[in-house]
């Protein structure tokens, strides 16, 4: 593939990406695609063979980015907790930097065929697991008791991938400070443990 059809298979993502996102996957047509982009119909056939190959290539793409990100950060840091803090901080960005493709990933996988779905699910799992790789180091270091691993994954996940539905670009909270707000969360939780949780004083 050349380097100018790579840039139009690229563009064509993106776009696809945001119309999925505004409208919906079954609301948007592959005619809305090709308006929006200004090609026709058949530049779109030529580089997917239809409207569920081209979300399988978006789902597919955005996970691939975010196991590159996670790997990436899990090895930049000895100290487990430091590790886990940038891969949160890199998960959360995508929030960010790909909204609507986040949104797609999310929302949109129900309407991949089992053929498609079974290559998201070991996509899938090795999300889940570099997150358990790195809990377990936590654990084995005592810095963590809570099990099993798998809840606190999957509260993660349900944190994290869920960001696109409330953060508002250029709202009050940078993604910084809901970065900041979510990792605190998740390692100290809600708590103020110098609160007392009742009426009455320690």
């Amino acid at each position: 593939m050349t380097n100018k059809s790579r840039l139009e298979k690229e563009k064509i993502i993106e776009v696809a990406a945001d119309l999925f996102g505004e409208k919906g996957y079954a609301a948007t047509s592959i005619r809305d695609i090709s308006q929006a982009l200004k090609v026709s119909i058949a530049t779109l056939y030529y580089y997917f063979k239809n409207k569920e190959d081209l979300l399988f290539t978006i789902i597919e793409s955005i996970g691939d980015d975010l196991l590159v990100r996670l790997k990436e950060a899990r090895d930049k840091y000895e100290d487990p907790m430091e590790a886990l803090r940038e891969m949160l901080s890199r998960h959360i960005a995508l929030t960010e930097k790909k909204k609507n493709m986040v949104k797609v990933y999310v929302v949109e996988q129900h309407n991949l065929s089992k053929r498609f779905k079974k290559i998201i699910y070991k996509q899938h799992r090795e999300i889940y697991d570099v997150y358990i790789e790195q809990l377990r180091r936590l654990r084995d270091q005592g810095l963590i008791s809570s099990e099993p691993l798998s809840v606190t994954a999957f509260a993660i996940f349900g944190m994290v991938n869920w960001c696109y539905r409330w953060f508002k670009q250029g709202g009050r909270l940078s993604i910084n400070d809901v970065t900041q707000r979510l990792i605190d969360m998740i390692f100290y939780g809600i708590i103020d443990q110098k609160t007392p949780t009742s009426g009455k004083e320690p």
